[in-house]
């Protein structure tokens, strides 16, 4: 695939287990790679004039692509990482930064620079991987809090190749959902984060990253938590009491750790996942009458 004034680099016929945080997943047709702003512009353009599928995977975390792969485009904003502090204020509330990243920006780097220079507001972000602009489609977040609590503005492009600039009130945050819709592709973001102590701001991100550590399969290939959480209960309970913690299928397990985690032991396929998540899902309908809704996108051809 040859496409003119596009700067960044093309990967054909790519393993997106190379490229995804499950180290599973087959070929892609073509894996992009744009370097900015513009770059992602043209690439759009010509994707989209050739009728060609595309979707943007950010960091490859929270995703499941099946074996046989994807046709189309895979988007990778990785190269798209700017991360700035563009105002400060002062308010009632105390002193503010108004901090602008790139989608592509993985939110532990961009949790990561607000630590370093004493803003609060996104400790609860620790641990969690993936990029922003991922983290922004998903409302990621924990009980501590949510991407879509710190927002102030999302900048995206529509289907149509324009920009939008989304304040917060009408992004339509809820739990793992927020208003981006089909064919729109999320470019930066602001947040608004406040001035803190920085040795108290590290402690509580230390204090954080140590209880996920304990808790969760820190280190093993996954997607993060497999299943959303039902009726404000924790998916991992449901699961855990249903017996299935160490469950394999071929290489595919519950974690022994946490039970809303599947990992991969080595070599797992797509096919593999699936089916243990059938076998979750049935076990758990079965025993608590509780059907479990995915929260890991599944992509890609059976």
């Amino acid at each position: 695939m040859k496409l003119e004034n596009f700067r960044g680099e093309l990967l054909e016929n790519e393993p997106l287990s190379d490229h995804t945080s499950f180290r599973i997943g087959g070929r892609a047709d073509v894996l992009a790679y744009p370097v900015d702003r513009q770059d992602l512009l043209v690439l759009l353009k010509e994707v989209k004039a050739r009728r060609l599928s595309f979707m943007v995977i950010g960091g490859g975390t929270n995703l499941l692509v099946r074996d046989k792969g994807y046709r189309g485009v895979m988007i990778s904003l990785k190269r798209m990482d700017a991360v700035s502090v563009v105002r400060e204020y002062r308010s009632l509330g105390g002193s503010f930064a108004v901090v602008s990243a790139d989608a592509g920006a993985p939110l532990a780097r961009l949790m990561n620079f607000a630590v370093e220079r004493g803003l609060t507001g996104l400790e609860f972000a620790a641990g969690i991987p993936g990029s922003l602009g991922g983290a922004v489609c998903m409302n990621a977040g924990t009980s501590l809090g949510d991407i879509g609590g710190v927002i102030d503005t999302v900048t995206l492009i529509d289907p149509s190749g324009e920009l939008l600039s989304r304040p917060r009130d009408e992004m339509g945050f809820g739990y793992r959902t927020a208003n981006v819709a089909a064919g729109e592709v999320v470019l930066d973001c602001t947040v608004i984060l406040r001035h803190d102590d920085t040795g108290k701001v590290k402690k509580r991100v230390s204090d954080l990253m140590t209880q996920r550590k304990q808790h969760q399969p820190w280190g093993m290939p996954s997607a993060g938590s497999v299943f959303k959480n039902p009726m404000d209960e924790a998916a991992g309970r449901f699961i855990e009491s249903a017996g299935l913690k160490g469950k394999t299928v071929g290489k595919a397990q519950v974690s022994e750790k946490h039970a809303n985690f599947i990992v991969n032991l080595g070599g797992a396929t797509a096919a593999d996942v699936l089916a243990l998540m059938e076998i979750i899902q049935a076990k758990v309908l079965a025993m608590h009458n509780v059907r479990l809704e995915p929260e890991i996108k599944i992509v890609g051809e059976e």
